[in-house]
């Protein structure tokens, strides 16, 4: 009898912690890419970003870049060296050079876990595809454009957005 209690309070103890663990484990996840919305919406140069992805179009233009994915943060591509330098310090996961001509470039930050967020780079001669097209979810910059799942049923994450770049601006 006091063995099975024993094992009860074991397996309960055991739960408690992985429990514990799995939360703090998204609290530093959280905090981590909240960092890294940070450095991606206040410490970079959109304008320069934004020449490094049109760089990144006339590549595939002139045919020394095929459109498609390309991984940076884990097993990158070979084809990453030919990078332009403001996007490789970005330090994304991948990048998406869009196939369909539309002329649109995706730097992604983080995906996995719902938590997809990063940028929309478009070409100055871009079109849209179709009537309801949308950007993004901000522009932080003409032709540049912010994504980020929460802002999906989240009518109040701008808020958030906005409180980052303003406490970031202060800090400044």
């Amino acid at each position: 009898m006091n063995k099975r209690i024993t094992n009860k309070r074991i397996v309960i103890i055991l739960c408690i912690i992985f429990v514990l663990a799995l939360m703090i484990f998204f609290a530093v996840a959280r905090y981590l890419l909240d960092g890294v919305r940070v450095r991606l919406l206040c410490d970079t140069d959109h304008h320069a970003l934004l020449e490094a992805c049109n760089e990144l179009s006339n590549q595939v233009v002139n045919g020394k870049l095929k459109p498609g994915k390309y991984d940076i943060l884990f097993n990158p591509d070979p084809e990453v060296s030919k990078f332009p330098r403001e996007i490789l310090e970005l330090r994304p996961r991948y990048i998406y050079i869009d196939e369909n001509d539309y002329g649109r470039i995706t730097i992604e930050m983080t995906g996995g876990l719902d938590i997809h967020f990063g940028v929309y780079a478009y070409t100055e001669d871009f079109k849209t595809p179709y009537k309801s097209f949308e950007y993004g979810d901000k522009e932080l910059i003409s032709r540049l454009w912010y994504y980020d799942d929460r802002y999906k049923g989240n009518p109040k994450f701008d808020k958030k957005i906005e409180a980052m770049i303003q406490k970031r601006k202060v800090s400044n």
